[in-house]
């Protein structure tokens, strides 16, 4: 039976169809193979058939679930456990499946391996130190708050670049001379530089040899990046280590540590009942090096925190120290004050330089305090 352009092929949508028809009183030739409906009674009639389906669907899906839930009933309580347990291990392996077959290009690769070895280090760190605060409330003593100025020199010079880049921008200027766009020689001047115009070159300078070249011509000399100081190995100046950061390092005397331990480490003073970790660590400097030294901290918070308990047999008030590092900017070179009777030797030391310094003197485990620190 046709209606609309449409063949009716189920016999039910058809008696569907009679019915919604006779409701409504419609007529329809029997005895004709070829029925014309409106198109409103169509629509009625499928979407009476999508109800019936939905139903017989969701009457399979109950009986479906009341049969497992009569199956589980029958179960034990280890058996339901084991059922339950199978399931999960079916869905993870599942999961696993899928991660599997999500190939990419660094799915071998490491990823996080600096991420890992921080947290490898940091979490026992932390553990370690609420333990000792947890033991030195049981014991009922304070600790011995000090505090310890990281005075920090910034980079004087850019450092160099690693090999990569230079490798890469040494194939761009390659590119670019074979392969790019030629401007007219009126662009291409106008946009040139002072030191070009002066030397009567038309030519851009393209890389930093064209440029040094172009200044030696003029009378220039660049001064050297490795300085006297760095073939000599002299720490004792800041005309050293141009290209990172530096930090001052002194080795206490006896009389003047706060620590009892003539070992390298930073300005350290013991925190007054009256002052603040600022100021303290103001003091710090001007107690160990003189006032000639121009400094300014950029945060009241400070770096970090260590602690470190006395030995059981030392009979002491305190538990322990507990030294707060907080950074200070170094403003104007200035110079240090030696005094003898405060300080036995100072110099300006590298991230590394001070974490080797202190493996030796302190151990492998605070030698990654401050690798992490600075």
């Amino acid at each position: 039976v046709k209606f609309e352009g449409l063949r009716v092929v189920d016999t039910q949508t058809m008696a569907t169809v009679m019915m919604s028809a006779s409701r409504k009183g419609i007529a329809l030739a029997t005895a004709s193979r070829r029925i014309s409906l409106p198109s409103s009674l169509l629509s009625e009639s499928v979407c009476f058939k999508q109800e019936q389906q939905q139903q017989q669907s969701l009457t399979i899906r109950e009986f479906g679930s009341s049969k497992n839930k009569k199956e589980e009933a029958t179960l034990s309580y280890d058996e339901r456990k084991a059922a339950a347990k199978e399931k999960r291990r079916q869905l993870h392996q599942t999961k696993v499946n899928r991660l599997n077959s999500l190939k990419t290009r660094r799915s071998n690769s490491p990823k996080d391996v600096q991420k890992t070895k921080f947290h490898s280090y940091f979490d026992t760190l932390r553990r370690r130190d609420e333990y000792l605060d947890r033991k030195a409330r049981r014991c009922g003593k304070p600790w011995k708050v000090l505090v310890s100025a990281v005075v920090e020199r910034l980079p004087v010079v850019t450092p160099d670049a690693p090999q990569w880049e230079e490798e890469y921008w040494e194939m761009k200027s390659m590119l670019m001379e074979n392969s790019g766009k030629e401007f007219p020689m009126e662009l291409a001047n106008a946009g040139l530089s002072a030191t070009s115009s002066m030397a009567g070159d038309t030519n851009a300078v393209y890389d930093r040899d064209d440029l040094l070249e172009q200044l030696k011509k003029q009378g220039f000399t660049p001064a050297p990046r490795e300085t006297e100081a760095d073939r000599t190995g002299q720490i004792q100046t800041l005309d050293r280590q141009l290209k990172t950061r530096v930090y001052l390092a002194i080795v206490p005397s006896s009389a003047s540590s706060s620590t009892n331990t003539q070992q390298w480490s930073f300005p350290t003073v013991q925190v007054n009942d009256d002052e603040t970790l600022l100021s303290a660590a103001k003091r710090s400097i001007t107690s160990s090096i003189g006032t000639k030294l121009e400094f300014w901290t950029p945060s009241n918070c400070p770096l970090g925190v260590q602690l470190t308990p006395y030995e059981e047999e030392e009979d002491s008030e305190y538990f322990g120290t507990k030294t707060f590092f907080i950074k200070v900017q170094l403003d104007d070179e200035g110079t240090i004050e030696e005094n003898e009777n405060v300080v036995q030797d100072w110099g300006w030391l590298t991230r590394e330089e001070m974490t080797e310094k202190v493996a030796v003197e302190q151990g492998e485990e605070n030698s990654k305090f401050y690798h992490y620190l600075l």
